[in-house]
């Protein structure tokens, strides 16, 4: 696997084969743990025990942080991770890079790594002599939300090739997107999105890119759903989406009533958190259709499979 002892901080990096590979190592844990309510034993590799992951995370995060230590734990590793930086010396002066810079002279085996804009620390990790994850940087990637969205429609659908995936909302300021733009586009999959012209990609990848301006249509269309929160936090000071809250909800919010124009074997997705009433209705979110919740139990188990070939341990499966 290219990937072994390499950083992962693209899902540009991966090849059908890669793909192939993680899915088959994250599709076996999981039906192990399903059977035996754990995956330790089978990694066979010595000293996995002493094996460290630092988790460095300067932007807040449920799934992706807790995912990854729960992973760690369920393979045997020993996660430490640093994601209060007003305990950390941050808080004193010092810059981020320097930070990560500290922690990579304590020499772990790998680092787990999420920030929002900072060219600096994105140099400074194709320097460290251990892998990197890419836990969510910036607006860029976050390329493991991506495989586990992979994972979960290949899942639930069959297959990922030939499927119609329509991402709603936020696209503009959303790294889930641009993870699952380059991914799914590479398995087979068609995307579209549909969403506000203030939250339009405007990055030249984007241009091909199915667009929809009422959601009820683009719902018959699609075969796959994800929904997006809106990305507050990147937006600029004095950036407005031409919309209040109401109007937002009123145009692109997924409720009983979109339903009703998707298919019937159709999943719906989101990264989280899903913001009640906003993004999703109470409606959609109790509908059997929706796999937000297996998203994330395929989150551990994806990652689990990524760690292991990452840090080439040897499984029996």
């Amino acid at each position: 696997m290219p990937l072994l002892k390499k950083s992962f901080i693209s899902s540009e990096q991966l090849n059908d084969a890669d793909i192939a590979q993680i899915f088959d190592r994250a599709k076996s844990f999981k039906a192990e743990f399903t059977k035996k309510r754990r995956i330790d034993h089978l990694v066979k590799s010595e000293g996995i025990s002493q094996k460290v992951i630092a988790m460095v995370f300067s932007e807040p995060s449920t799934r992706t942080r807790l995912s990854f230590q729960m992973a760690s734990f369920r393979l045997g590793l020993r996660p430490v991770i640093l994601d209060n930086l007003a305990a950390s010396s941050i808080s004193k002066g010092e810059t981020f890079e320097d930070t990560l810079r500290n922690i990579a002279a304590m020499q772990p085996d790998a680092l787990v790594v999420r920030y929002g804009v900072d060219h600096a620390a994105d140099k400074m990790l194709t320097e460290l002599p251990f892998p990197v994850i890419n836990g969510g940087i910036g607006a860029m990637e976050h390329p493991t939300q991506a495989l586990l969205d992979a994972l979960t429609i290949e899942e639930f659908r069959g297959k990922v090739k030939g499927e119609k995936v329509l991402l709603v909302g936020d696209v503009l300021h959303s790294r889930v997107a641009n993870s699952n733009l380059v991914l799914l586009s590479k398995m087979g999959a068609e995307i579209a999105y549909c969403a506000p012209e203030a939250f339009s990609p405007s990055d030249k990848k984007w241009k091909p890119v199915k667009h929809f301006t009422e959601l009820n249509e683009a719902m018959k269309w699609a075969t796959v759903v994800m929904g997006l929160r809106i990305q507050k936090e990147r937006h600029s000071p004095h950036q407005g989406i031409g919309l209040s809250i109401a109007e937002y909800r009123e145009k692109y919010r997924i409720g009983s009533d979109q339903l009703k124009h998707f298919i019937d074997d159709g999943i719906l997705l989101h990264p989280g958190p899903v913001i009640r009433g906003i993004e999703f209705s109470d409606h959609v979110l109790s509908d059997p259709r929706c796999k937000v919740l297996e998203q994330v139990t395929n989150g551990v188990f994806l990652r689990a499979a990524l760690l292991s070939l990452i840090l080439g341990f040897e499984v029996s499966l």
